[in-house]
Protein backbone atom coordinates (compact mmCIF):
# COMPACT_ATOMS: atom_id res chain seq x y z
CA UNK A 1 0.00 0.00 0.00
CA UNK A 2 2.77 2.44 0.93
CA UNK A 3 4.62 1.71 -2.31
CA UNK A 4 1.45 2.31 -4.31
CA UNK A 5 0.81 5.63 -2.59
CA UNK A 6 4.45 6.71 -2.92
CA UNK A 7 4.53 5.95 -6.64
CA UNK A 8 1.35 7.91 -7.17
CA UNK A 9 2.66 10.92 -5.25
CA UNK A 10 5.87 10.98 -7.26
CA UNK A 11 3.94 10.88 -10.54
CA UNK A 12 1.47 13.49 -9.28
CA UNK A 13 4.04 16.02 -8.10
CA UNK A 14 6.06 15.47 -11.25
CA UNK A 15 2.98 16.27 -13.31
CA UNK A 16 2.44 19.45 -11.28
CA UNK A 17 6.04 20.53 -11.79
CA UNK A 18 6.51 20.69 -8.02
CA UNK A 19 9.89 21.18 -6.39
CA UNK A 20 11.24 17.62 -6.24
CA UNK A 21 13.19 18.02 -2.99
CA UNK A 22 10.18 19.46 -1.20
CA UNK A 23 7.97 16.76 -2.71
CA UNK A 24 10.03 14.07 -0.96
CA UNK A 25 9.78 15.87 2.37
CA UNK A 26 6.03 16.40 2.03
CA UNK A 27 5.60 12.74 1.10
CA UNK A 28 7.26 11.67 4.34
CA UNK A 29 4.93 13.96 6.28
CA UNK A 30 1.92 12.50 4.49
CA UNK A 31 3.05 8.93 5.12
CA UNK A 32 3.81 9.60 8.78
CA UNK A 33 0.36 11.11 9.22
CA UNK A 34 -1.68 8.46 7.43
CA UNK A 35 0.09 5.56 9.14
CA UNK A 36 -0.40 6.86 12.70
CA UNK A 37 -1.10 3.95 15.02
CA UNK A 38 -4.65 5.00 15.90
CA UNK A 39 -5.84 5.33 12.30
CA UNK A 40 -7.88 2.20 11.85
CA UNK A 41 -9.91 3.71 9.00
CA UNK A 42 -8.40 7.10 8.07
CA UNK A 43 -5.11 5.63 6.91
CA UNK A 44 -3.31 4.78 3.68
CA UNK A 45 -6.00 2.29 2.62
CA UNK A 46 -8.65 5.01 2.75
CA UNK A 47 -6.40 7.31 0.74
CA UNK A 48 -5.77 4.65 -1.90
CA UNK A 49 -9.48 3.89 -2.07
CA UNK A 50 -10.23 7.57 -2.67
CA UNK A 51 -7.78 7.62 -5.56
CA UNK A 52 -9.37 4.53 -7.07
CA UNK A 53 -12.75 6.25 -7.19
CA UNK A 54 -11.15 9.50 -8.37
CA UNK A 55 -9.74 7.71 -11.38
CA UNK A 56 -13.19 6.32 -12.19
CA UNK A 57 -14.54 9.82 -12.82
CA UNK A 58 -11.38 11.50 -14.09
CA UNK A 59 -12.94 12.67 -17.35
CA UNK A 60 -15.85 14.31 -15.50
CA UNK A 61 -13.65 16.76 -13.61
CA UNK A 62 -12.76 20.30 -14.58
CA UNK A 63 -9.55 20.28 -12.54
CA UNK A 64 -8.49 16.72 -11.85
CA UNK A 65 -5.16 17.70 -10.28
CA UNK A 66 -6.84 20.07 -7.84
CA UNK A 67 -9.25 17.39 -6.63
CA UNK A 68 -6.41 14.90 -6.27
CA UNK A 69 -4.34 17.40 -4.29
CA UNK A 70 -7.28 17.99 -1.94
CA UNK A 71 -7.69 14.25 -1.44
CA UNK A 72 -4.04 13.86 -0.50
CA UNK A 73 -4.48 16.30 2.36
CA UNK A 74 -8.12 15.99 3.38
CA UNK A 75 -7.34 13.72 6.34
CA UNK A 76 -3.71 14.60 7.02
CA UNK A 77 -4.84 15.84 10.43
CA UNK A 78 -7.14 13.32 12.07
CA UNK A 79 -7.45 13.80 15.82
CA UNK A 80 -10.37 11.75 17.15
CA UNK A 81 -13.27 13.93 18.25
CA UNK A 82 -11.51 17.19 17.35
CA UNK A 83 -13.57 19.86 15.62
CA UNK A 84 -10.64 21.44 13.78
CA UNK A 85 -9.41 18.51 11.69
CA UNK A 86 -10.55 19.95 8.36
CA UNK A 87 -9.23 23.43 9.13
CA UNK A 88 -5.85 22.09 10.21
CA UNK A 89 -5.69 19.75 7.21
CA UNK A 90 -6.48 22.68 4.92
CA UNK A 91 -3.77 24.77 6.56
CA UNK A 92 -1.28 21.93 6.14
CA UNK A 93 -2.19 21.64 2.47
CA UNK A 94 -1.61 25.35 1.92
CA UNK A 95 1.78 25.30 3.64
CA UNK A 96 2.81 22.22 1.66
CA UNK A 97 1.75 23.93 -1.56
CA UNK A 98 4.04 26.86 -0.82
CA UNK A 99 6.94 24.45 -0.27
CA UNK A 100 6.08 22.62 -3.48
CA UNK A 101 5.98 26.01 -5.25
CA UNK A 102 2.46 25.56 -6.55
CA UNK A 103 0.39 28.51 -7.73
CA UNK A 104 -1.31 30.45 -4.96
CA UNK A 105 -4.74 30.26 -6.60
CA UNK A 106 -4.42 26.46 -6.83
CA UNK A 107 -3.46 26.34 -3.16
CA UNK A 108 -6.41 28.47 -2.08
CA UNK A 109 -8.86 26.41 -4.08
CA UNK A 110 -7.51 23.25 -2.44
CA UNK A 111 -8.10 24.81 0.97
CA UNK A 112 -11.76 25.34 0.10
CA UNK A 113 -12.16 21.76 -1.09
CA UNK A 114 -10.65 20.34 2.07
CA UNK A 115 -12.83 22.50 4.28
CA UNK A 116 -15.87 21.06 2.51
CA UNK A 117 -14.99 17.54 3.67
CA UNK A 118 -16.68 18.19 6.99
CA UNK A 119 -19.77 17.44 4.84
CA UNK A 120 -21.81 20.31 6.24
CA UNK A 121 -22.14 22.30 3.01
CA UNK A 122 -23.52 21.63 -0.45
CA UNK A 123 -21.04 21.60 -3.32
CA UNK A 124 -21.07 24.64 -5.59
CA UNK A 125 -19.60 22.91 -8.63
CA UNK A 126 -19.04 19.48 -10.13
CA UNK A 127 -15.49 19.05 -8.84
CA UNK A 128 -16.58 19.77 -5.28
CA UNK A 129 -19.50 17.36 -5.59
CA UNK A 130 -17.30 14.53 -6.85
CA UNK A 131 -14.76 15.11 -4.08
CA UNK A 132 -17.42 14.88 -1.38
CA UNK A 133 -19.01 11.81 -2.93
CA UNK A 134 -15.67 10.03 -3.13
CA UNK A 135 -15.22 10.56 0.60
CA UNK A 136 -18.64 8.99 1.25
CA UNK A 137 -18.38 5.90 -0.95
CA UNK A 138 -17.83 3.74 2.13
CA UNK A 139 -21.41 4.41 3.26
CA UNK A 140 -22.70 2.64 0.15
CA UNK A 141 -20.64 -0.51 0.37
CA UNK A 142 -22.17 -3.93 0.92
CA UNK A 143 -23.16 -4.55 4.51
CA UNK A 144 -20.16 -6.59 5.65
CA UNK A 145 -17.74 -3.99 4.32
CA UNK A 146 -19.79 -1.14 5.74
CA UNK A 147 -19.92 -2.79 9.16
CA UNK A 148 -16.16 -3.29 9.04
CA UNK A 149 -15.79 0.43 8.44
CA UNK A 150 -18.01 1.18 11.44
CA UNK A 151 -15.86 -0.94 13.70
CA UNK A 152 -12.74 0.78 12.38
CA UNK A 153 -14.26 4.14 13.28
CA UNK A 154 -15.18 2.81 16.70
CA UNK A 155 -11.58 1.70 17.22
CA UNK A 156 -10.33 5.20 16.40
CA UNK A 157 -12.54 6.56 19.16
CA UNK A 158 -11.95 3.80 21.69
CA UNK A 159 -11.19 6.36 24.39
CA UNK A 160 -14.76 7.66 24.38
CA UNK A 161 -17.61 6.29 26.52
CA UNK A 162 -19.96 3.95 24.69
CA UNK A 163 -22.94 6.23 25.25
CA UNK A 164 -21.13 9.11 23.58
CA UNK A 165 -20.31 6.89 20.61
CA UNK A 166 -23.92 6.01 20.07
CA UNK A 167 -25.28 9.50 20.58
CA UNK A 168 -22.82 11.08 18.19
CA UNK A 169 -23.28 8.50 15.48
CA UNK A 170 -27.05 8.69 15.72
CA UNK A 171 -26.78 12.40 15.02
CA UNK A 172 -24.49 11.71 12.07
CA UNK A 173 -27.01 9.26 10.61
CA UNK A 174 -29.89 11.64 11.17
CA UNK A 175 -28.14 14.40 9.23
CA UNK A 176 -27.48 12.24 6.18
CA UNK A 177 -30.87 10.53 6.11
CA UNK A 178 -32.59 13.91 6.30
CA UNK A 179 -31.02 14.99 3.02
CA UNK A 180 -32.80 14.50 -0.27
CA UNK A 181 -29.75 12.58 -1.45
CA UNK A 182 -26.56 11.49 0.29
CA UNK A 183 -24.54 11.70 -2.92
CA UNK A 184 -24.40 14.89 -4.97
CA UNK A 185 -23.46 13.45 -8.36
CA UNK A 186 -25.51 11.19 -10.62
CA UNK A 187 -22.62 8.76 -10.96
CA UNK A 188 -22.21 7.98 -7.27
CA UNK A 189 -25.91 8.37 -6.52
CA UNK A 190 -26.81 5.63 -8.98
CA UNK A 191 -24.10 3.33 -7.63
CA UNK A 192 -24.44 3.83 -3.89
CA UNK A 193 -27.48 5.85 -2.76
CA UNK A 194 -29.90 3.00 -2.09
CA UNK A 195 -27.34 0.84 -0.34
CA UNK A 196 -26.04 3.76 1.73
CA UNK A 197 -29.53 4.60 2.97
CA UNK A 198 -30.23 0.96 3.77
CA UNK A 199 -26.95 0.71 5.69
CA UNK A 200 -27.59 3.86 7.71
CA UNK A 201 -31.14 2.82 8.61
CA UNK A 202 -29.87 -0.58 9.75
CA UNK A 203 -27.07 1.01 11.76
CA UNK A 204 -29.60 3.33 13.35
CA UNK A 205 -31.45 0.29 14.66
CA UNK A 206 -28.29 -1.34 15.96
CA UNK A 207 -27.28 1.80 17.80
CA UNK A 208 -30.73 2.17 19.34
CA UNK A 209 -30.44 -1.38 20.67
CA UNK A 210 -26.87 -0.81 21.86
CA UNK A 211 -25.54 -3.54 19.60
CA UNK A 212 -22.68 -1.47 18.22
CA UNK A 213 -20.87 1.61 19.45
CA UNK A 214 -19.47 4.11 17.03
CA UNK A 215 -18.73 7.77 17.14
CA UNK A 216 -19.56 11.30 16.06
CA UNK A 217 -19.91 12.95 12.69
CA UNK A 218 -16.53 12.12 11.16
CA UNK A 219 -16.69 10.03 7.99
Amino acid sequence: MEHQVTTRWQAFTGRLGANSYSAEIVLEILLDSYRQYFRHYHGLSHLADCFKHLDEIKTELTNYDLVEYALWFHDIVCVPNAKSNEALSAAASYYAATQLRLADEFSRQAVRLIMLTNHKAVAENTDEAYLLDIDLVVLGREWDSFLGYEYQIKAEYSHMPEFDYRQGRQQFIKVFLSRDTIYQTDYFRKKYEQTARRNLVALQGFLANQIIGVTDGRV
